[in-house]
């Protein structure tokens, strides 16, 4: 596009005067009304159509072309826009499409859950059943045996009853008789005996009743109690909207595999896409459990099948999930590894871990202190401890490339426990101690990784030499507890 300079006006004035020699009308739109010039020239400040003495006089210093370049050039303009344009819609159709097939899939996910659902719930219905049935029986049998050992009882008093009843007969025909002389004084010893009996008394003690506390007493919390023997406990579930390119979870989310072409959900071979969402992993074959832990103390024990290339640990929430990465501190990820037949710590440079064949590893993080630690679950050898003052939350972390390789995260045996949450409320002070005492307790994990709160020796020095307060009475407040062990891990 060419930029003219106004004044001088006279090179362009025999093109305006040969458009000036047409047959137009001077109300045309192509001609100035105020000069009656054709308008051959725009503003590209104003954006209007102008003759050539608009452009020397109302427009001077204003960017001016030629009618015909600016006309080439806006179409160019309006061409750029309509590719944003296109372009823009193109993006629309894709998020779209996106959108589509996340209600396609979400759909065939809701069917698959729903039916996992109602076979978990059918299992405890079942379980909850049979318990309703045997109880029941239980009742019966009682209700047998309590009737049996009356009908026993009352035979046996009714017998009695009718022996008096014989020895009542003789006497009262003895007395009827009215002797007194010498036959009567000689049989009276005979009579006595007779009249005496030597059964005692009946017993008064007869519990005939039906032990209604044993059937009904904490029925509920009884029943749930035992439902810990059908129900495994995880300590972390799998997150299949984290699972990368061709893995596939388990309906129970404790257990994941690679397999051939796109990921899987609920370990099931679905007929829809799985949307490209921000939270999965591509184009590693990674995922990461549900549960995020910014405190505390967790550990979890992974099963390892036959793969020769995993990786496990821990991932920060700002790992990248959408491009390549390197697993390393560096990189929010702190985890060890089996590559090319050697078991390597993923420090920057990695290094390598004496080991043998690793069947399961129990990882342990202690988010407060800082603290990562892999142990050989089977033998409870120390692997490697990572030491990093962590500053935002970690999941639990699980890469697999082998084909038909997998991890599961192993089940624990969950523990009831009804205790006193009891805290003793004299003053807010005393409160305040205790609860920064029970902070402070130290605490040590064996080797067996059971968590134990070290017991006080009764030595211990009060402030100012005073004895220690003793809780006192109020009405305790008591509460269900729960206390997770995994064979040898214990968790509280």
């Amino acid at each position: 596009m060419s930029l003219l300079s106004f004044p001088p006006v006279s090179l362009h004035r025999a093109e305006a005067e040969g458009l000036a020699s047409t047959s137009r009308s001077v109300d045309s739109p192509e001609w100035c009304e105020e000069h009656e010039e054709s308008l051959s020239m725009f503003c590209l400040d104003d954006l209007e159509p102008l003759c050539e003495l608009c452009a020397a006089e109302s427009h001077a210093g204003h960017r001016v072309y030629l009618l015909t370049e600016a006309a080439t050039d806006c179409k160019e303009e309006l061409k750029t826009s309509l590719n944003g344009l296109m372009k823009k819609k193109t993006l629309y159709e894709k998020v779209t499409l996106t959108c589509e097939d996340a209600y396609k899939h979400n759909q065939a996910e809701v069917k698959l859950t729903e039916e996992h659902m109602k076979k978990e719930f059918e299992s405890l219905h079942q379980f909850l059943r049979e318990e309703e049935a045997a109880r029941l029986l239980a009742l019966r049998e009682e209700q047998e045996e309590k009737k049996r050992d009356a009908e026993e009882q009352i035979d046996r008093m009714n017998q009695l009853i009718k022996s008096l009843e014989e020895r009542m007969q003789l006497v009262e025909e003895e007395l009827d008789a009215g002797g007194d002389g010498v036959g009567y004084l000689e049989n009276h010893q005979d009579m006595m005996n007779s009249a005496q009996t030597d059964h005692g008394e009946p017993q008064k003690g007869c519990r005939p009743l039906i032990d209604v506390a044993k059937h009904l007493g904490n029925l509920q919390y009884a029943e749930w109690e035992k439902m810990r023997h059908i129900a495994p406990y995880t300590p972390v579930t799998l997150d299949p909207r984290t699972a990368g390119q061709s893995l596939r979870v388990s309906p129970g989310l404790n257990s994941v595999h690679i397999t051939p072409g796109t990921s899987q959900g609920l370990g099931q071979c679905l007929a829809v896409p799985v949307p490209a969402n921000p939270e999965r992993f591509h184009p590693y074959s990674c995922i990461l459990a549900r549960e995020g832990f910014d405190s505390g103390v967790h550990c979890w024990d992974i099963e390892i099948a036959d793969t020769n290339n995993w990786t496990v640990g821990v991932a920060a929430q700002s790992v990248s999930k959408r491009s390549e990465f390197e697993a390393c501190p560096e990189a929010g990820l702190w985890c060890i590894s089996l590559r090319e037949g050697e078991y390597l710590a993923l420090t920057a440079p990695a290094q390598t871990l004496k080991s043998h064949h690793l069947s399961r590893v129990r990882v342990r993080l202690d988010w407060d202190e800082g603290t990562l630690e892999f142990m050989n679950a089977d033998t409870d050898r120390h692997l490697f401890t990572f030491r990093h003052r962590f500053t935002e939350k970690v999941y639990p972390y699980f890469e697999c490339i082998s084909l038909c390789g997998g991890f599961t995260v192993l089940a624990q045996t969950a523990k009831v426990r009804v205790g006193s949450d009891y805290v003793p409320v004299e003053d807010n002070l005393q409160i305040s101690s205790l609860r920064e005492e029970k902070k402070t307790k130290p605490q040590r994990c064996t080797s067996k990784g059971r968590l134990i709160k070290t017991k006080p020796t009764g030595k211990e020095k009060t402030t100012d030499n005073k004895a220690p307060v003793k809780p006192q009475g109020r009405e305790p407040r008591f509460s269900v507890t729960y206390h997770v062990s995994l064979n040898r891990a214990h968790q509280q």
